[in-house]
């Protein structure tokens, strides 16, 4: 496997992590809440500095801060304008390919509708895209980061387990990682749409100040993942949270592909859940189906309530935000009579911009202080 230009240490990623969670801080306020010496934590953000992760930020350029330094002293902050992380989202009728900052400041991006159903040529496909979107945006190869794959598939070594849309037979006996690493010749990390999903919400999303939540994920099928105490819960096989397996195929269940044969059945047929109309969530004719479908996922929300007791449920993924946002009310009031501090919420993250989640892994991977596999020695 590939490795990225520069290693991180513990330390490193911690101040990265803090600063992410609070925003811009004085270099006093950082090593206050890590624990770091002024000495090691000046010398430490210096190399996030020369590495292009960290930039000084005035007080004037800052439109909010947290820091109660005073206001001549300069700010950390994470710096938009160096590196990038590829994100290459895969659904099941397109591919979404984006260049993003470290803040999650979409840098270019495009949208390619494909029915390409071979792993090898759609890896061949997904260089040639990759390279023209980094020469269309300016981009040199060395600020490209890494790279992070999503992919509506569970992973499993177990064939029974490794579980892959009904249109990509030709995926299941493919290894995603290895393939796209390969062609795109920088280090590469693949996930669950889901996942990467949750990953994106907690970076760049409604649980960025969040320590734990769940995420239910709505595209052609229904999938879910878990931030737990900023870590995503993947489970000892890698699927946590495949919440779809719960739902029968053959029958009614709360996804997207569901959705569409709804609307077919009332004379409305759509090739794509990005065809659907923005407002779909305010026609009177999809209420049953919200209904229904919220009845369907009530006892989820109630078990998720009561197992991780998390500050929120948040339901994103490819639907219209204002079906999300209907299924968010009819939820609340389901849940209304049941104690709980846990929220249920929409996701900040729009169907728009859903290629964050792959963008995400890599920044996951590279700079999570819990991914960092070395020893931890003090000062490092």
């Amino acid at each position: 496997m590939l490795t990225p230009k520069f290693s991180l240490g513990h330390n490193h990623r911690r101040i990265l992590e803090t600063l992410r969670l609070n925003g811009p801080l004085s270099r006093i306020d950082v090593a206050e809440i890590t624990d770091l010496q002024p000495a090691t934590l000046t010398r430490l953000s210096q190399d996030l500095i020369d590495w292009g992760m960290l930039e000084d930020a005035s007080h004037e350029s800052v439109a909010q801060t947290r820091s109660a330094a005073k206001r001549k002293t300069r700010l950390l902050r994470l710096d938009n304008s160096k590196l990038r992380t590829a994100g290459i989202a895969f659904t099941v009728d397109r591919i979404a390919f984006s260049l993003s900052s470290l803040t999650g400041e979409i840098i270019a991006e495009q949208m390619v509708e494909t029915e390409i159903r071979d792993p090898q040529d759609v890896a061949a496909l997904t260089k040639a895209t990759l390279e023209d979107l980094l020469n269309s945006a300016g981009v040199d190869r060395s600020q490209l980061l890494a790279a992070g794959i999503s992919l509506p598939i569970n992973f499993s070594d177990n064939k029974e387990r490794f579980f892959t849309p009904s249109e990509w037979p030709l995926w299941r006996s493919s290894r995603p990682r290895e393939l796209f690493e390969q062609v795109l010749g920088v280090p590469t990390w693949v996930e669950n749409d889901a996942h990467a999903a949750a990953l994106a919400e907690a970076y760049f999303g409604a649980g960025s100040g969040m320590e734990n939540f769940t995420l239910f994920y709505f595209a052609y099928g229904l999938g879910g993942g878990n931030m737990i105490h900023r870590r995503l819960y993947r489970g000892s096989f890698g699927n946590a949270a495949a919440l779809g397996g719960l739902f029968p195929q053959n029958l009614s269940r709360p996804s997207g592909r569901d959705l569409m044969t709804f609307l077919a059945d009332l004379g409305e047929t759509h090739k794509s859940l990005f065809d659907l109309e923005e407002n779909l969530g305010d026609d009177p004719r999809v209420t049953p189906w919200i209904s229904r479908a919220c009845a369907q996922l009530a006892p989820l929300v109630r078990h998720a309530q009561l197992f991780l007791d998390s500050e929120a449920i948040i339901l994103g993924g490819l639907l219209p935000q204002s079906v999300l946002k209907t299924m968010v009310e009819e939820l609340q009031e389901m849940s209304s009579g049941f104690v709980s501090d846990t929220r249920i919420l929409v996701s900040t993250i729009d169907r728009a911009r859903f290629h964050l989640g792959a963008a995400s892994i890599p920044q996951y991977e590279v700079t999570a202080p819990h991914k960092y596999n070395g020893r931890v020695v003090k000062g490092f």
